[in-house]
């Protein structure tokens, strides 16, 4: 009938060698993708989180420069005396460089009955450049004055 020998043969596998041919290359191409994205986004990272510093470093200069504006209106106002109070370039000053401010003081005469007050609004403005980076803060005070 039917001989006694056994045959050996492989068991039938989906995933034999000849039906992995290139799965490599596109393992290989998947992995340089992903590298590639991971390493885009870290550089984006990087570039806006140091955009955010020259953004507040300047941000804090300008906010600078407009204080002093406000002080030095303030002062030729009410007798102290200045020698720019409604505006100034910090060129030559060391950590205020390209920067300014502009002093806008406004006065308004208030009666109450036998009493006169002068109430004055100072507003500055504070600008700093960097490249094309412009930034400016804005600084205001009350003051009244009794006559």
């Amino acid at each position: 009938m039917y001989p006694m020998y056994r045959k050996y043969s492989q068991p039938f596998s989906l995933a034999s060698l000849s039906n992995q041919k290139g799965s490599m290359l596109v393992i290989a191409l998947f992995v340089i993708i992903v590298l590639a994205l991971l390493g885009l986004t870290i550089t984006r990272l990087l570039s806006s989180s140091s955009e955010t510093v020259i953004h507040e470093v300047l941000g804090q200069r300008a906010l600078n420069a407009a204080r002093a504006g406000i002080e030095c209106a303030v002062s030729e106002e009410f007798g102290g005396g200045c020698n720019h109070p409604i505006s100034k370039d910090f060129n030559g000053v060391s950590g205020l460089e390209n920067c300014n401010y502009s002093v806008t003081p406004t006065s308004k005469l208030i009666e109450d009955g036998a009493k006169s007050f002068t109430f004055w609004t100072f507003s500055s403005v504070g600008q700093c450049t960097a490249g094309n980076i412009n930034v400016t803060r804005l600084v205001y005070i009350d003051a009244m004055v009794t006559l």
